[in-house]
């Protein structure tokens, strides 16, 4: 009867520590519920996102958008890549966007190469007189 009266707190202890160990298993590196294409972004509780969604970058380890300037981005695998350039940018560069002024730069008037003539200007994508 005394080994009975031992042997129950041993158990109930045993029991305890079970419970207690599986209940401190590390989550962090699992996204909370995310679908296997999305990751955790945001501020604070954060909300799933598609991995490849250049908003939120398109790698599966970082959030910050694609950056890339007077550009529509979008991914291939893990790069930023320019899917198309904004009104009145051109020369699409995977690095850093569209960098070129079409309307107005002289040496890629209207497209990227198109260099105007000695005494023109570039208004508006079109060569013309200074």
């Amino acid at each position: 009867m005394a080994r009975r009266r031992l042997a129950q707190p041993i158990l109930a202890a045993v029991l305890a520590c079970v419970a207690g160990c599986s209940l401190a298993v590390d989550v962090a590196d699992i996204d909370r519920g995310c679908a296997s294409n999305e990751k955790i972004c945001g501020a604070g509780s954060g909300h799933c996102v598609a991995i490849d969604d250049p908003a939120y970058g398109c790698t599966h380890d970082h959030c910050e958008p694609c950056p890339l300037t007077n550009a529509i981005p979008g991914c291939n695998g893990e790069t930023c890549v320019v899917l198309a350039c904004l009104f009145g940018f051109d020369c699409p560069n995977d690095e850093v966007g569209c960098p070129v002024n079409i309307l107005s730069e002289p040496e890629n008037c209207g497209a990227c190469g198109v260099v105007c003539a000695a005494g023109e200007t570039c208004r508006n994508g079109q060569c013309v007189a200074k």
